[in-house]
């Protein structure tokens, strides 16, 4: 009985371990945005996490949605330093949003509340919306 109560919880904790799609990191958005305004021709490389924990590291370009640009936003687009991952983001005086896609996969980051220069990356759960079926006749 011992045996099989503890195998459950086993397998139990092994599932609400392998469902962690969430990683947070340290990031100075402020020193950042003052290295980037020092030297738009160049910007800095974006170094960032996966949800797994992973570092990586992203070529940017600063990106014009508009022609008439919005004070102190800026948008970014970029491609990892490996080729594999696209990335789009915005920078502000105070917080840094986006989205990367890899292999198919869309991760977000952004600030977590209440927590000084501190980020979380992590995968959206997926909500299914309609029936699996729908269809029109």
């Amino acid at each position: 009985m011992k045996k099989t109560i503890l195998l459950i919880l086993l397998f139990f904790f092994a599932g609400l371990y392998s469902q962690n799609t969430e990683y947070q990191f340290k990031f100075d958005v402020k020193k950042f945005r003052k290295e980037y305004i020092k030297n738009k021709k160049h910007p800095p490389q974006l170094k960032i996490f996966g949800p797994d924990g992973r570092e990586l590291i992203f070529n940017i370009a600063e990106s014009k949605t508009s022609e008439q640009p919005v004070q102190n936003i800026n948008t970014f687009k970029g491609v990892s330093a490996d080729g594999t991952k696209i990335i789009s983001f915005i920078l502000t005086k105070t917080y840094l949003s986006g989205s990367y896609a890899d292999q198919g996969t869309e991760i977000y980051f952004g600030p977590v509340a209440n927590k000084k220069d501190v980020y979380k990356v992590y995968i959206p759960v997926k909500i299914q919306n309609g029936q699996e079926q729908d269809f029109v006749k």
